[in-house]
């Protein structure tokens, strides 16, 4: 795709002994994946290694997609392909029994960019020296937020702060969240675990977007050490 600089980054922590996450990358075709897996032993890193080749898998199969309509669809379905072969794959072997992972797709198509995710794994658009998030949590205190129960403070420090609502692999299919955005010269989009976004802050990545912003290579490296040097608690991907 002309003019478009893509980069990406992933890191177990400082905690974690396993990276369970997943990613992929095709600037031509303007496919991007993020995936976050769960699950004992080494189950999470195959929940997101499965649904991040059978994403792509699918996408590619559908070869050339022009109408937006179509591009939705194809996400969509492109998910529900992934929760099944996950829930297949944790029923065939014991040591997989639970696995699921949460996922975040874009597809870029001249100039639309079309995300869909399952879980809490995030898209970000940075514009004009502001961050504003394009997709919404599937977790339980994204759903207080939303009622109103709680405020934005209050959810930084809830228990139940790292609880999902839906995955793939797990339970019933789940009901994807879709959004599409024009985007404009000099736009910048993140998609990542919540490895970053537990550690950072929506304003401190928008500081180091603003810092590192001629060399997303070098933002991608600042987000993990910045996310580190916060403890670290769990894996991180980044893909800008």
């Amino acid at each position: 795709m002309k003019n478009l600089r893509a980069s990406a980054l992933t890191d177990k922590g400082v905690v974690r002994q396993n990276n369970e996450d997943a990613f992929f990358i095709d600037e031509e075709r303007g496919i991007f994946i993020v995936a976050d897996g769960m699950g004992g032993h080494n189950a999470g890193e195959v929940a997101s290694s499965l649904a991040v080749t059978t994403i792509k898998d699918f996408l590619y199969k559908k070869g050339d997609i022009q109408d937006s309509k179509q591009i939705k669809k194809a996400l969509v379905e492109s998910i529900f392909s992934a929760h099944e072969e996950i829930k297949k794959k944790s029923e065939q072997e014991n040591s997989l029994k639970g696995m699921g992972t949460t996922v975040v797709v874009s597809y870029l198509k001249d100039r639309t960019l079309h995300i869909c995710s399952v879980g809490d794994s995030r898209g970000y658009l940075i514009r004009d020296k502001k961050i504003i998030k394009l997709t919404e949590d599937h977790s339980v205190v994204a759903e207080l937020l939303k009622s109103g129960v709680i405020n934005e403070e209050e959810a930084k420090l809830h228990p139940m702060k790292n609880v999902i609502t839906q995955a793939l692999g797990i339970g019933t299919p789940p009901i994807p969240f879709f959004v599409r955005e024009q985007l404009r010269d000099d736009d910048l989009i993140l998609l990542c675990t919540d490895g970053l976004t537990e550690m950072l802050t929506d304003e401190e990545i928008l500081s180091t977007c603003l810092q590192k912003r001629n060399n997303i290579s070098d933002m991608a490296k600042a987000f993990i050490d910045e996310a580190n040097k916060k403890g670290g608690k769990d894996n991180v991907t980044v893909v800008l």
